[in-house]
């Protein structure tokens, strides 16, 4: 296999906290001229039987750039040529967030995939992540730490909250208000002039007609309330 050849001196991407999504930022940083520098962990890995070991994950970087030093927090100190990212996995990373700050006071990287679309007129806040062939319409506020996956449409003028997921393939509609640690989940579609209260989960496939409420689980076509987080 070839390796990939970076710039003579890129970029370090240090990525806090590990997920099975964790590989998405290896490709992105990759696609961007970033070298996957660091994985920064806080927490013990998790251990499902379908999930894939960090160390399997940097093994698939063999042959496109040296493997990513893994260290722990309270190991961790900033250095040279390093940007950052949160791991983007549940919204409880805002927590992972708060101690951070409380120990250096960082500021975060936007990543964005070389495929996305972000339109000049879009606003994207810092550790924001934009998966492959997103699009971004003009208008839209993305706050820190909102994470798009691969596939996603945000419609113009919408604005999504700090620390949520817009998971692949859904399609969000223009004039929108998403609250804060919201997911969208796969597939999902919100019509336009919806209002998203912080917390919500619109689960995978759903079509949501109304506003949904803070807090709750809603499900279906069209979606409708099915339990309070």
């Amino acid at each position: 296999m070839a390796a990939l050849i970076l710039d003579p001196a890129p970029r370090r991407l240090v990525i806090f906290g590990a997920s099975n999504i964790v590989s998405d930022l290896f490709d992105c940083a990759l696609a961007n001229g970033l070298l996957p520098a660091k994985v920064v962990l806080h927490l013990p890995e998790s251990d499902g039987p379908r999930d894939i070991p960090l160390a399997a994950r940097i093994e698939a970087l063999r042959g496109l750039c040296d493997a990513p030093q893994v260290a722990m927090l309270d190991d961790f100190q900033p250095g040279a040529d390093e940007v950052y990212l949160l791991r983007p996995t549940t919204p409880t990373r805002a927590n992972l967030a708060a101690e951070i700050e409380r120990r250096f006071a960082l500021r975060y990287h936007t990543l964005v995939h070389p495929t996305a679309y972000v339109s000049p007129l879009a606003r994207l806040g810092q550790g924001v992540f934009v998966g492959a062939n997103s699009v971004i319409g003009p208008g839209v506020r993305l706050d820190d730490h909102v994470f798009v996956n691969r596939g996603v449409t945000i419609g113009h003028d919408t604005h999504i909250g700090s620390f949520s997921r817009i998971q692949p393939g859904a399609n969000l509609g223009g004039l929108s208000r998403i609250g804060r640690g919201v997911t969208i989940a796969i597939g999902a579609t919100l019509l336009e002039r919806l209002e998203i209260g912080n917390g919500a989960f619109v689960g995978a496939g759903a079509v949501a007609t109304a506003d949904v409420p803070a807090g709750v689980l809603v499900l279906g076509i069209p979606a409708k309330f099915k339990k309070t987080l």
